[in-house]
């Protein structure tokens, strides 16, 4: 009896490890189609321009220009930040990521927003380091800034090359 419960219980850990292990495959999947296709508008960035990557949540939740009380429409208001931003630079292309329950998003001219599927924490974050790191090794040239203000993902993001600043500098706040 006590053997069976041993390899009862080894069947329930080795159920949750290939769950997790078939979750973080799909996630890697549906990141690899998302970062294709801001690699794709990252071919079309002039000399001069910048990608700048927007982590979505972060940049809501870390402004008071984004983010007004008691106001909802959060991620329109930064999307429209962000198209402004683009409007005083003619050469850059933007990337907004979010954490999202479902992978889908969208082109609005230089503007991709993207949502990223799959569950966990930072999920965002990954798509975009993954993103950073398929540049590195591709050793694709231009400039990448990335948005946030996450202590863990502004340093990871910025050892795979990519410039950091806060969520401020979206609207000239320091």
């Amino acid at each position: 009896m006590t053997r069976m419960r041993t390899l009862k219980d080894e069947n329930a850990r080795l159920r949750d490890e290939l769950a997790r292990a078939c979750e973080e495959r799909d996630s890697l999947r549906q990141h690899f189609g998302l970062a294709l296709l801001a690699a794709r508008d990252a071919e079309r960035l002039p000399a001069d321009g910048t990608l700048l990557i927007v982590d979505g949540w972060n940049a809501i939740l870390g402004s008071e220009n984004v983010r007004v009380n008691g106001e909802t429409g959060w991620r329109e208001q930064l999307k429209n930040i962000v198209t402004k931003r683009l409007e005083n630079s003619p050469n850059d292309i933007a990337w907004i990521v979010f954490d999202g329950h479902e992978i889908n998003g969208y082109a609005d001219g230089r503007l991709r927003i993207s949502y990223t599927g799959g569950t966990g924490a930072h999920r965002a974050d990954r798509l975009v380091c993954d993103y950073l790191r398929m540049r590195k090794y591709a050793g694709a040239n231009g400039k990448v800034t990335v948005v946030t203000n996450d202590k863990d993902f502004r340093k990871e993001a910025e050892r795979l090359g990519a410039t950091v600043v806060g969520v401020g500098e979206l609207k000239g706040e320091r």
